[in-house]
């Protein structure tokens, strides 16, 4: 496939910090880690209040294009001859899981929303779990959104997380998953926001991202675990700290949460839960950076 060149860059702050300048760069072999997956330029850093981000990274006009014409060639996980359908419904049934035993009153969850959702085939499975619900689907791809209204038969809300669909669904989602997602949003605190917004009153979201203190690093068809793991697509790379602090800002909670197979999950809702903050978060990120990345980081 040919690669994508349309692009524009920005510099975006820190959303937890409100920092919007001194961030560290971090390296490789003692120089900027630059090249990520598919051979696209990132420009990874870390912020002293602990988050990983991309800075600069592309604009939202760029992943805009980029999400609707390149994406899929490059990501869908439906269209991968070792994955497939199967493997997106295996991992639905991985977040039913985890979801069920902190969702209340499952009889009267009415409709859900996968955010993300691809083709719409997780969805199916929610559906089969909770017959009477009504399914939805946001997703930027074309041909995955023809399949979501068509085949799947799912309501496609809009192709953006950040389009003009809230006026219509405040208060309406009962469940919204939002599977590797969060990584994506270029304004988390914002995007979330809007998403509690649409949650019924006693709705949960779930989410689940890489876990940067914890990062896969033993890969099956890389020799080089962060030409994987960072790529332009993920402007942010979460931990369980960065990522909680990211919900509470938007005024979600996590009710239950858990650390697997390098990964952080939580099925976050509006009730509020105290937690224990974490006091150098930094000088932890910092030691996870020098362990598995070749040559020095800055100290």
């Amino acid at each position: 496939m040919e690669k994508f060149t349309d692009i524009q860059w920005e510099e975006p702050h820190c959303h937890l910090c409100g920092e919007t300048k001194g961030y560290l760069t971090i390296l490789l072999h003692g120089k900027p880690l630059r090249k990520g997956q598919f051979d696209y330029d990132v420009h990874p850093v870390i912020c002293r209040c602990g988050l990983v981000f991309l800075s600069p990274r592309w604009t939202g006009e760029t992943y805009g294009k980029f999400y609707e014409k390149y994406y899929d060639d490059l990501y869908r996980l439906e269209l991968k001859p070792d994955y497939g359908v199967e493997g997106v419904v295996k991992h639905m049934a991985h977040v039913w899981e985890r979801s069920k035993p902190g969702l209340e009153n499952l009889d009267r969850i009415q409709n859900i929303i996968d955010v993300g959702c691809g083709s719409g085939h997780g969805l199916i499975y929610l559906k089969e779990q909770i017959p009477g619900a009504i399914i939805h689907g946001i997703e930027a791809s074309p041909e995955c959104c023809r399949i979501l209204e068509n085949d799947v038969g799912a309501v496609l809300v809009d192709s953006d997380v950040d389009g003009p669909w809230l006026e219509t669904y405040k208060g309406k989602f009962d469940f919204i998953v939002m599977r590797h997602v969060v990584e994506h949003l270029l304004s988390p605190i914002e995007t979330l926001s809007r998403l509690k917004t649409a949650l019924s009153p006693d709705g949960h979201i779930y989410i689940a991202v890489p876990d940067m203190i914890h990062p896969r690093v033993i890969l099956r068809d890389y020799e080089n675990w962060w030409e994987y793991y960072f790529r332009a697509v993920h402007p942010y790379y979460y931990c369980r700290e960065t990522l909680f602090s990211t919900l509470e800002a938007a005024g979600l909670y996590p009710q239950v949460w858990g650390e697997e197979n390098e990964e952080i999950w939580c099925l976050a809702g509006t009730q509020k839960v105290e937690r224990k903050k974490h006091k150098d978060l930094f000088s932890e990120q910092m030691a996870v950076l020098k362990k598995y990345l070749p040559g020095p980081q800055n100290a």
